[in-house]
């Protein structure tokens, strides 16, 4: 009686212990388990981003090779010719078998820059063989200046005047947004001139020479040199090239951005110095400042406004600042179904050159990567340094292609001459 009454509590403990002992080890197996859950959900991540490291990888190296492959095909499809052989050209250009290769080449390049462009036949190769054949039409040049000046007034609207602006007065760009505006301020009325410095002024065989890489080896410096007047383009340099390019310079555009890419902005006293000097060459030549183009402008404006003035007296060049004159100018070439973003300011210094002069000569009028003549490749700039690649940036705003399309359609017309052979 004893024992089984003593033993009944004993039973109960050991019921008890045994209960909390099972629920510890569940407790300790759904700790286990979630540990593992949680390591294993870890595990999963990490291969996921191993493998999305990897894709990347793999995507970014399948990427590479394949602009590798279009460049590559690119490449091939133009310079196949050269792989092929390599023609030799005599000092005139060579043979016409030559020059068809040359020509040839020069077609692909069009069709590659402007797939809408139709290439142009064999008479290109006739005419830089043939050049002095070329004839000045008179009478459809006469014409075309009257069509012109239906636009616009050149002489008169060549540059702003004293009297055609006042202190305070808002002026816009052509080429910004109308919220921009520039102030005329007191320094930038005293720089203009009294009347535009082209008026009542007639030349009669002109130049206007371009930038392009044509120039260069073209030892055109010579034949530039005897025109009546010689225009050029963005403050272009000449005295080491002037083999090729001449130094003569009756007038030159100068867009203020040239001021920021080519003389630090005037930052340092050296700057000021190579800028002073440069435009010492110039003697009385015309500077033609574009300033009201592009908003961005402004600033490095007022910075080119302060050195004039520092140096009023000091220098021989004319200055013209022409206002807002591009709508003008951009309506009679869109008769012309040419309408690019930005008129390049080679066949915008042709469109000032028409009201001056009465025939009007292209030197370095070619935006292609390899000479016509020679099938050599060429620079963007017949100043660029040695090894410089060609750039298509210009496609960006330009319709180089067919501005030289139509160029060259008005040079069969004897409206101009576009040259593009050597000159010796």
């Amino acid at each position: 009686m004893n024992c089984c009454g003593h033993g009944r509590p004993a039973v109960r403990n050991e019921t008890k212990e045994r209960g909390t002992f099972i629920k510890e080890r569940c407790r300790l197996s759904l700790q286990e388990m979630g540990r593992e859950r949680g390591d294993d959900m870890q595990q999963r991540a990490a291969v996921r981003d191993r493998m999305v490291r990897i894709a990347s990888a793999l995507g970014l190296v399948m990427f590479s090779v394949a602009l590798l492959i279009l460049s590559l095909i690119s490449y091939v499809s133009i310079k196949k010719d050269f792989l092929l052989s390599t023609p030799r050209y005599g000092p005139n250009g060579g043979s016409r078998m030559s020059m068809f290769h040359a020509g040839f080449r020069s077609q692909l390049a069009l069709k590659y820059l402007d797939p809408a462009f139709t290439p142009l036949t064999n008479a290109l190769s006739e005419d830089l063989q043939n050049s002095s054949k070329w004839t000045y039409n008179r009478s459809a040049f006469i014409q075309l200046k009257k069509e012109i000046s239906q636009y616009i007034d050149i002489p008169h609207n060549f540059s702003l005047t004293t009297n055609s602006v006042r202190i305070g007065q808002l002026m816009h760009y052509d080429y910004s947004s109308h919220k921009y505006v520039f102030s005329i301020g007191e320094n930038f009325r005293s720089l203009l001139p009294e009347v535009s410095p082209i008026l009542n002024k007639q030349y009669n065989v002109c130049a206007v020479v371009g930038n392009s890489g044509i120039l260069t080896g073209s030892h055109c410096g010579a034949q530039i040199e005897k025109f009546d007047y010689v225009f050029r383009c963005n403050f272009a340099p000449t005295e080491i090239f002037k083999k090729d390019v001449g130094r003569r310079t009756n007038m030159t555009t100068f867009n203020p951005s040239i001021l920021e890419k080519y003389y630090n902005n005037l930052l340092t006293v050296q700057d000021r110095n190579n800028f002073f000097l440069s435009l010492k060459k110039l003697d009385d030549a015309i500077l033609w400042i574009p300033a009201f183009f592009f908003h961005t402008s402004a600033t490095v404006t007022r910075t080119l406004v302060d050195f004039f003035v520092e140096h009023r007296g000091q220098l021989k060049v004319k200055l013209a600042w022409p206002g807002n004159i591009m709508q003008y100018i951009n309506s009679y070439w869109k008769t012309k179904h040419l309408s690019p973003k930005r008129l390049s300011t080679g066949i915008l210094m042709y469109t000032l050159a028409s009201s001056m002069c009465d025939q009007i000569h292209l030197y370095g009028f070619w935006p292609f990567g390899w000479d016509p003549n020679t099938g050599k490749e060429l620079p963007y700039h017949y100043y660029d340094k040695k090894g410089t690649k060609f750039t298509t940036k210009w496609q960006e705003s330009h319709q180089l292609p067919a501005e030289f399309k139509l160029l060259y359609k008005m040079h069969l017309e004897g409206l101009l001459k576009l040259s593009l052979s050597h000159c010796a």
